[in-house]
């Protein structure tokens, strides 16, 4: 998943948000200096990564993308759960999704002195870019994906991902209304989300 439904399924606590939202940014090494709260957090991006990684709905459907994305079919199908969260906020969460943004981007802010370096440098431009909402529309998300694209350390197609979403929508929209209340139901069982 991406980093709204990282944020989507680390509740209300902003300490578990924190450690969710920086654990890819972050070393081993520096983890075990931080409070344990946010090392919750960090476990419970891992148990998210690890659930959708492994779970055969979401492996049917990155599949489908191998012939174009090859080895970044994960990362697409990810950020295009993003784009379907988006569409459907509504049915899984009941705070307005700007309101939720907003909120969330102030918990992280509480935190900063907890980021690792090179991420206390990137927050500021990732909030001013909204990076929650970087998926929001069908604008977005095909700049999102041309970013992406540049970012990639190999030669990708990840600039063409919004063609296949066209192809695959149906598929895609199908395996996200299966897979994400099935992720919400294991995560209800590490946090206790309500």
């Amino acid at each position: 998943m991406n980093y709204l439904a990282h944020m989507l399924l680390s509740c209300t606590d902003s300490h578990q948000m924190t450690g969710n939202f920086m654990a890819d940014f972050i070393t081993n090494k520096e983890v075990k200096t931080l409070p344990e709260t946010i090392q919750k957090g960090i476990e419970l991006h891992k148990k998210i990564d690890h659930f959708t990684d492994n779970n055969d709905e979401v492996r049917k459907t990155t599949r489908l993308f191998y012939p174009t994305q090859s080895k970044y079919a994960p990362v697409v199908v990810d950020i295009l759960f993003d784009y379907f969260l988006t569409k459907n906020w509504a049915l899984y969460c009941s705070i307005p999704i700007i309101e939720f943004v907003n909120q969330t981007y102030d918990k992280l802010s509480e935190h900063e002195e907890h980021f690792p370096a090179r991420l206390k440098t990137l927050f500021p431009k990732m909030v001013a870019d909204d990076f929650l909402m970087s998926c929001k529309n069908e604008e977005r998300l095909v700049k999102t994906l041309f970013h992406v694209s540049k970012r990639a350390k190999f030669q990708n197609q990840i600039h063409t991902a919004y063609d296949d979403m066209q192809i695959h929508y149906e598929r895609l929209d199908q395996c996200f209304h299966t897979f994400f209340p099935a992720l919400i139901t294991e995560v209800n069982q590490f946090c206790q989300c309500e």
